[in-house]
């Protein structure tokens, strides 16, 4: 095992146009889990790169402490690798949460690199408003298949295949370190940074995008009130037809919606001013 806090995260790179993208994958699959989105990509508009986090996929063997500000400092690192000025950030479910961390973080530091930035189906900055018995089905499904295919289908409204959920099993549980899963469990649902948020006004374009068949800490009341609420520019929208995974579950329909907030962010960085669009 690697602990370097100047590691480079694994990563793949689609596309060769001139406006850059990081993407950071869920808690129960790697960087491939946008996999099924890459056909449907504008490769000549945009540089897609997807993330592996400590722990996961190509960064598995990295070690560390599975926090907020951690897998921050990690993605802006990369981002320096590649030699990005500027870049639009898309984060899922708990990188959702490290997306509202980095855009405050880039705010707050006067840089304002982050020219827009998506939370799919994302953990709100005040943490994932789980109950005692919610947390212990979360905690004791790590690393567990018949309770990850449980809890793939339940995020997803009961609605699909377990062949489905078996496959995305299997895929997390070659991929990912048992420690890392433990690490960002504690970040996702113990993490609370809202009041720096709600202090900052951070005014940076987001973009929120719920699955209408998702659990109800991902649905739309509580989105609202939250990074709704607390970021000036945000946007919301809502997929009929999806859970938590519109990637799996709606691609093309994601792909599509991804790049139409994108297109009208391309080009300069933002100004100070909030504006909504």
């Amino acid at each position: 095992m690697t602990h370097s806090s100047r590691a480079i995260l694994g990563h793949t790179t689609h596309g060769q146009g001139s406006e850059n993208v990081l993407l950071l994958h869920h808690w129960m699959g790697d960087a491939e889990s946008y996999d099924p989105l890459i056909p449907y990509l504008n490769s000549d508009r945009y540089t897609y790169v997807f993330a592996d986090l400590r722990g996961y996929g190509t960064s598995r063997h990295l070690t560390g402490a599975y926090t907020v500000d951690e897998v921050a400092a990690d993605a802006f690192h990369l981002a320096d690798s590649l030699g990005w000025t500027d870049f639009h950030l898309i984060g899922h479910s708990m990188s959702g949460m490290v997306m509202q961390r980095m855009i405050l973080d880039d705010w707050l530091s006067g840089r304002k690199r982050i020219k827009s930035a998506v939370g799919i189906t994302p953990v709100s900055a005040d943490g994932y408003p789980a109950d005692e018995g919610t947390k212990k089905f979360l905690w004791d499904l790590i690393h567990q298949r018949e309770l990850s295919e449980q809890g793939l289908l339940m995020l997803t409204g009961q609605r699909l295949s377990p062949v489905w959920a078996r496959s995305r099993a299997t895929r997390h549980l070659q991929t990912s370190t048992k420690e890392a899963v433990q690490g960002y469990y504690r970040m996702w649902l113990e993490t609370d940074f809202s009041e720096e948020v709600r202090g900052a006004k951070v005014g940076t374009p987001v973009l929120v995008i719920g699955g209408r068949q998702d659990l109800p800490g991902f649905q739309e009341e509580h989105l609202r009130k939250t990074l709704g609420a607390w970021f000036p520019n945000a946007e919301l929208t809502f997929i009929t037809d999806s859970g938590h995974f519109p990637m799996d579950e709606t691609p093309v329909y994601l792909a599509s919606i991804l790049e139409h907030f994108l297109d009208a962010h391309r080009g300069a960085c933002h100004d100070g001013q909030a504006q909504r669009h």
